[in-house]
């Protein structure tokens, strides 16, 4: 979906370039009518003074008294004109020179409104009226030169472009600015969501407009709220579970006593199944504490967990001259729970150390979230075994110390992140064990 700031800023452009360009159109023609229209007011004053100094004599000879005119028609190619016609004769203004112009007789009491070209080419505006005086019926045209018009038009046109666009681009970035402040409270929301995301903060911000403050205060509620069920939810399980390991303890204790050592197959079975009740409660307190963390974890410091485990692990496998390496991408992080990792990354590189020669080494990279991949230079594990790897309680070699449950506990946390964890031979002979973890557990 488009942005919020996109789709203002093209719908305000949008219609600020539609207001201008009508304002434009309308200015444009509003002045070439206002223009015009006083032009042939005046030239429709200018007909009825031809007009009245007009007269015709009983052989339909028309003599016009020149000396009320305007001086104007004295002048050649002064801009303004006039022509009278009748069906015997045509009179011309002396601005006319030898010019004629190109007009029709139109009926009495009829009048058009027409452009002509004029001397030189000059744009004319004339009029043209029918009349019927003294028994006669004649035709009166006076024209007048409008470059001046087309000129001064041309010009504001010119000049209200020149403005509009200075106007246009001022608004353009007064709009930007004003965008920028009504979404800087949005753009501020979005940090604060990615600084939760990362568990960086608890709560965002509730000091947003009216339109996203309640959903700012809703997503603290929840995630309050969220917050109180975990630690109820753990307090919970941890009571339940002591409260199970007691009465496991007691049964324990009852298959203990000598009475039982007459039924030993009874006793063997009260052992094994208690066992495998503890093994449940532990593998499903897992689970439910897991399960439980909806919430953004605090950012864990990789590069100094791995430095500690690394140090810890040299000094449990003493007897070897083990030699750890890490490769780690600058932008490694893991938003989740601390003792997830933790476990998962212990499990792994202690099952490394134990069967390694003396070479383990660790790849932290960011590819779809976080990648781990641990290689060591033992012996490896059958192909026919690798499957078998997370079985809870399996062994490759019995005659190596250990529960087998490492890497169960290793496959139940990638499982509750949505990872995946995958096994294959190593380069260097040994094996390879790569997990692909998401930034949080999921549901």
């Amino acid at each position: 979906m488009t942005s919020i700031r996109s789709r203002l800023m093209f719908g305000l452009t949008a219609l600020l370039a539609a207001l201008l360009l009508g304002q434009w159109l309308w200015l444009t023609y509003t002045v070439k009518e206002l223009v015009e229209k006083q032009v042939i007011i005046q030239l429709q004053e200018e007909t009825e003074s031809l007009l009245a100094n007009l007269n015709i004599t009983n052989s339909g000879e028309l003599q016009l008294n020149e000396d009320s005119l305007s001086s104007n028609y004295q002048r050649a190619f002064s801009g303004l004109y006039f022509t009278i016609e009748s069906q015997q004769q045509k009179l011309y203004s002396r601005s006319l020179w030898d010019f004629s112009l190109a007009t029709a007789p139109v009926e009495t009491g009829m009048r058009d409104i027409l452009y002509l070209d004029g001397p030189a080419k000059q744009p004319l505006l004339a009029v043209v009226a029918g009349y019927y005086k003294q028994g006669h019926q004649f035709t009166i045209t006076v024209a007048e030169n409008i470059d001046w018009m087309l000129s001064e038009k041309q010009r504001l046109v010119r000049n209200f472009s020149l403005v509009s666009a200075i106007g246009v681009l001022i608004l353009l970035l007064f709009q930007v600015g004003m965008i920028r402040q009504v979404l800087r409270p949005l753009n501020h929301a979005r940090r604060q969501l990615a600084q939760l995301a990362k568990g960086e903060i608890n709560e965002v911000d509730e000091q947003a407009p009216d339109e996203i403050r309640p959903l700012l205060s809703e997503l603290n509620r929840l995630t309050n709220s969220m917050i109180v069920k975990t630690r109820r939810s753990r307090q919970s399980l941890g009571n339940l579970a002591h409260r199970l390991k007691t009465q496991l303890t007691l049964l324990n204790q009852l298959a203990d006593k000598e009475s039982m050592k007459n039924a030993p197959e009874t006793q063997q079975l009260i052992y094994q199944q208690t066992e495998s009740i503890r093994q449940i409660i532990e593998r499903e307190l897992k689970r439910a504490r897991l399960s439980g963390f909806t919430l953004p974890g605090k950012g864990v410091d990789l590069p100094d967990m791995l430095n500690q485990l690394t140090d810890t692990l040299k000094l449990i496998h003493q007897g070897k001259s083990l030699r750890i390496t890490t490769d780690i991408d600058d932008d490694v992080r893991f938003n989740g729970d601390r003792e997830d990792i933790l476990e998962l990354l212990g499990n792994l590189l202690d099952n490394a150390c134990k069967w390694c020669q003396h070479d383990v080494h660790i790849l932290l990279t960011m590819q779809d979230g976080l990648k781990i991949v641990i290689e060591d230079d033992g012996p490896g594990c059958e192909v026919e075994d690798l499957s078998n790897l997370t079985r809870r309680g399996f062994r490759a070699d019995e005659s190596i110390a250990g529960s087998g449950l490492g890497l169960a506990i290793v496959f139940d946390i990638v499982e509750s992140y949505g990872g995946n964890l995958l096994f294959d031979q190593a380069d260097k002979g040994g094996l390879q064990v790569t997990v692909q973890l998401q930034s949080f557990p999921s549901d």
